[in-house]
């Protein structure tokens, strides 16, 4: 068997050579790198919202949004995203607050009273939560919500509610330590070829879930949630 001998230089060249693919790849991985998401955009409020934008900050805001009375939000993730949402209420004001989250995936179907649903037939209704002090809230793990990009919070009561920080928990693909860290790469000269290769991908990715927490088996009528076992 005869080796092929490569000089410094060579090796240099291949190993830049492969810096470069990779480089190249990155940008086009859809995936999240931290499993904690914020929204990308502001899209619309109804009613009286005050300082929307501070939903779409990484840390906790100091003023916070405020909504008071019957009053909405709806908030842009920029791609696709599954997981499970958190907020924190920094106050809260009147008696039987409640703040309620809906989804959907196009902005056709964005609605403060319904979810878009797997079942083109029905529609889910919001994921509320009762808010009787200030405190971190987080739905649990049957109430993820997959493959959604718009997200609507309506504060359906007479109070105000002052909320300073929002994030997805990003739960598909939950076998990998880092969604965003793919063990290999697709690279070629067609931006749109690439582009199209690594949007499969992350819809692959969407479409891996904790076993334990598949579609339920039937449609529950007021309430939606994930808890079927697949196999």
């Amino acid at each position: 068997m005869r080796f092929l001998k490569l000089s410094q230089g060579a090796i240099s060249a291949i190993l830049f050579s492969g810096c470069v693919a990779a480089a190249n790849f990155e940008e086009y991985i859809l995936a999240p790198s931290d499993r904690n998401v914020q929204c990308r955009d502001l899209l619309n409020t109804t009613n009286k919202v005050e300082n929307p934008g501070a939903l779409c900050t990484a840390s906790k805001n100091s003023d916070g949004t405020t909504f008071s009375g019957d009053s909405a939000i709806t908030i842009d993730f920029g791609k696709n995203v599954a997981g499970t949402v958190q907020f924190n209420v920094k106050s809260i004001s009147g008696d039987a607050e409640f703040i309620g989250f809906t989804f959907t995936e196009s902005s056709m179907w964005i609605s403060t009273t319904l979810s878009d649903s797997a079942n083109a037939d029905t529609y889910d209704s919001p994921l509320w939560f009762p808010v009787d002090a200030a405190g971190a809230y987080a739905a649990d793990k049957k109430h993820q919500r997959g493959g959604f990009r718009y997200m609507s919070l309506w504060h359906n009561s007479t109070g105000e509610m002052v909320i300073d920080s929002l994030s997805l928990n990003f739960t598909a693909s939950p076998e990998m330590a880092n969604a965003h860290e793919y063990t290999g790469y697709f690279n070629s000269d067609s931006e749109k070829l690439n582009r199209v290769w690594y949007a499969g991908a992350y819809t692959n990715q969407l479409c891996t879930s904790d076993p334990a927490y598949g579609n339920s088996q039937f449609v529950p009528g007021v309430d939606w949630y994930l808890n079927g076992t697949l196999s």
